[in-house]
């Protein structure tokens, strides 16, 4: 029998949408465990994208009432932080259009199904690439350049996403501008989500070292910017390696020193992750154009540090250790000369 949450398509909906059809969840997604998926239009034929959050799954927990305590916290959680990011005007993170509820006939007490409304994106980065071929470079500056722009509008409010990846990177407007989506993970500076006192948040395969040898650092700031910091330097990776910085320092370590096997404090891996991060560094100056190798490695020798103390620009480290804003400029100076023509291309 299909769940509330699966049983949206025809329905009409607040606001003149109808729900059209439903959308496979995207693995990647976070919380897609307790979530269904669809393609909505309203009345003008505007597409959009809808997220329905599905109780059903928590009713087979051990403990369905905590269970779905926990996912209707989550859901609130992260419709505020979309409320503050659309009432901020943060243009270059993904907000919802609409929320609301329906209720499900013939359906019980859970009968009642949350969803939240967003503009329908051309995809995530990861399919702006061919299987065989590396990202436009003009593309991935330009997206780079979107990214921390997001990431700094975001922390200039308290808000850290900490599960940036590629598939929480959508592309709007024809492939020219990239947004930061999904915020089913990040932290709010004086907001106690669910989540908050994992030690990661996020995705595992991207999340920084320090989070993997489970040290959690009193500093909000270097817990949570410090991880930001990182991500977007991992995404500067994966666009010119098609792999982001974690799996690659797990490449380049030694069994014993891997944070899984590791026996000691955070502190004691640091000059073996070191070590791997510099044989990373040579691996990706290899794989980038020469026009870029300077610049590319040197941002993401910075925000990437093993280090989360040591994270950042050199300049700010002391007055605003995490701030972005440099790196904002001097991904748009990139991407400006790469529209212009005036840098090699990956793919040459």
């Amino acid at each position: 029998m299909l769940s509330p949450a699966e049983r949206l398509t025809g329905m009409n909906l607040e606001g003149g949408w109808k729900v059209i059809t439903s959308i496979e969840n995207d693995v990647n997604s976070t919380g897609g465990n307790f979530s269904k998926c669809y393609k909505v239009k309203n009345k003008d034929g505007k597409e959009a994208f809808l997220k329905a959050l599905d109780f059903s799954r928590a009713l087979n927990a051990l403990d369905p009432a905590l269970q779905l305590k926990l996912i209707t916290e989550a859901f609130v959680f992260e419709r505020d932080i979309l409320h503050k990011c659309r009432d901020e005007n943060l243009d270059h993170v993904v907000v919802a259009i609409e929320d609301g509820t329906v209720r499900i006939e013939n359906a019980g007490d859970i009968g009642v199904v949350q969803y939240l409304i967003f503009e329908m994106a051309d995809g995530d980065v990861r399919k702006q690439a061919d299987v065989n071929e590396r990202f436009d470079t003009a593309f991935s500056l330009r997206a780079l350049h979107n990214i921390a722009v997001g990431l700094q509008q975001l922390h200039k409010h308290g808000i850290a996403h900490q599960d940036l990846k590629p598939s929480n990177v959508l592309v709007f407007n024809n492939k020219t501008k990239s947004k930061i989506a999904d915020f089913g993970r990040s932290a709010y500076k004086g907001h106690f989500p669910p989540h908050e006192e994992y030690v990661v948040a996020g995705d595992p395969t991207y999340a920084p070292p320090e989070l993997l040898y489970d040290y959690i650092d009193s500093d909000w700031n270097r817990r949570r910017l410090g991880c930001d910091a990182y991500l977007l330097g991992s995404m500067a990776v994966f666009f010119f390696l098609g792999i982001g910085m974690t799996p690659l320092l797990r490449q380049e370590l030694h069994e014993s020193f891997v944070w899984r096997n590791w026996g000691g404090t955070f502190n004691e891996a640091i000059p073996y992750l070191n070590d791997a991060f510099q044989r990373v560094l040579v691996r990706y100056s290899e794989a980038l154009p020469a026009s870029l190798k300077g610049e590319l490695v040197e941002i993401v020798s910075q925000l990437c540090m093993p280090d989360p103390s040591l994270r950042g620009h050199p300049r700010t480290r002391i007055t605003s250790q995490y701030s972005l804003e440099r790196y904002v400029s001097k991904f748009d100076l990139m991407a400006k000369r790469a529209e212009l023509g005036l840098l090699d291309s990956i793919t040459s």
